[in-house]
């Protein structure tokens, strides 16, 4: 059953378009990632889908809702977002930054109730911050940090969650830290996640489907073993590269060949 419904979208800031007639779907409790070259609209799609740009049109329905239709604070309820890292100045600590996910529930002079306590630790355990609580949000990491706007993402208790580039500028190990905890939070929590996302090996283990944009359109959509074909990375990144499977989950996995296609 369809969760989100996309349907002719596009957008763009201003200048004219970046995305052109996006349609398509994403069923309950699924993992998509949308891949493509930098500058294809990736993370132009993840913002206009939850109505972040004013500059789009066209259709996206969560459980029949039209989304674009609802003030930002009904959104909020509906979709959890976690940008791409960020310079941070400010000095809020890891606790406090993380319970910002749960004012979207609370009236407007309401502070942070026993239940929302225990919620925000129960986060806190399984997004592996738990350590980090007291600490300001401008001393950590790029890994711990993504770590704690998924946590504050969580704390909205959305049943979709949307990242741009969730593992961007994060070494291997962070990477997969982030993605393995992605794949919990569908698995366990029954979370919907839509991520843009750069590194194709990344994605392809842990996504049910991959989107691939090209210019700002669709160019295919569909399972990893349709999807990564020597043909198809070359039409999107005109590139070449080498298709193998992969030894222990015998999913696509790719790699440079080093020549420059003609």
């Amino acid at each position: 059953m369809a969760i989100l419904e996309v349907t002719d979208l596009c957008a763009g800031y201003g200048n004219g378009n970046i995305i052109h007639n996006i349609t398509f779907s994403l069923n309950k409790g699924e993992f998509l990632c949308i891949l493509g070259r930098n500058g294809s609209g990736k993370s132009t799609l993840i913002k206009a889908v939850q109505g972040l740009l004013k500059d789009l049109s066209g259709e996206v329905k969560v459980n029949g809702r039209n989304l674009l239709s609802l003030k930002p604070r009904e959104i909020a309820r509906l979709v959890g977002y976690v940008p791409q890292l960020f310079s941070l100045s400010f000095a809020f600590t890891v606790e406090e930054i993380i319970l910002m996910g749960c004012y979207i529930h609370q009236g407007k002079f309401a502070g942070a109730s026993s239940k929302d306590m225990n919620i925000i630790r129960d986060i806190m355990d399984l997004t592996e911050v738990s350590h980090l609580r007291e600490k300001k949000i401008a001393h950590l990491s790029g890994g711990e940090r993504q770590r704690v706007f998924i946590a504050r993402a969580l704390a909205q208790d959305t049943p979709l969650l949307f990242l741009d580039e969730p593992s961007s500028h994060l070494d291997i190990s962070y990477q997969m830290d982030i993605y393995h905890i992605l794949k919990r939070l569908q698995e366990e929590k029954g979370k919907t996640i839509l991520a843009a996302e750069h590194n194709i090996n990344l994605a392809v283990p842990f996504s049910q489907r991959l989107l691939f944009l090209k210019e700002g359109k669709i160019h295919s959509l569909g399972h990893p073993k349709e999807l990564i074909t020597k043909q198809n990375i070359r039409e999107v990144y005109q590139a070449d590269v080498d298709i193998r499977e992969h030894l222990h989950s015998g999913l696509p996995e790719v790699s440079l060949t080093f020549q420059k296609p003609e």
